[in-house]
């Protein structure tokens, strides 16, 4: 597992959900709408918050694991985009039900949030574990 790989993985957890923006716009249309009351924009900026907040601290906790070092450094990285790849991807499925376009804003923050965890080189040597893992036998 090396950087390069990560980063493949960080450019498809950002596909995902532009892509999935764009069946949202082509459903969007054909579906009958919940009235926007503004439960589902809160909802979705209640969980935006919580996952870019956790997206930043869980990584560093996730414990080092016996495949290496930059196994560990990259299951970190995943945990952080996981977190903002699921934040992005609520507030357009909310978008496709409501037709709340501050949803729009809310998706845009999230996606913000995961390209600002870009896998450069500093990431990476902050994600690798301080010691050596020991090796279970």
């Amino acid at each position: 597992m090396n950087r390069s790989v990560a980063l493949l993985v960080w450019v498809s957890t950002l596909v995902v959900p532009l892509s999935f923006g764009a069946v949202a716009e082509a459903v969007r249309g054909k579906a009958p709408h919940l009235p926007a009351n503004g439960l589902l924009f809160w909802i979705s900026l209640a969980t935006s918050v919580a996952c870019i907040t956790l997206s930043r601290v869980l990584p560093r906790r996730v414990p080092a694991v016996p495949a290496g070092r930059e196994a560990t450094a990259f299951i970190r990285l995943v945990v952080g985009w996981a977190l903002c790849e699921g934040a992005a991807l609520f507030p357009l499925v909310a978008w496709i039900v409501t037709d709340d376009r501050r949803l729009l804003w809310v998706c845009a923050v999230d996606l913000l949030a995961l390209v600002l965890l870009y896998p450069g080189q500093d990431r990476w040597e902050r994600m690798l574990p301080a010691e050596p893992i020991p090796v279970r036998r």
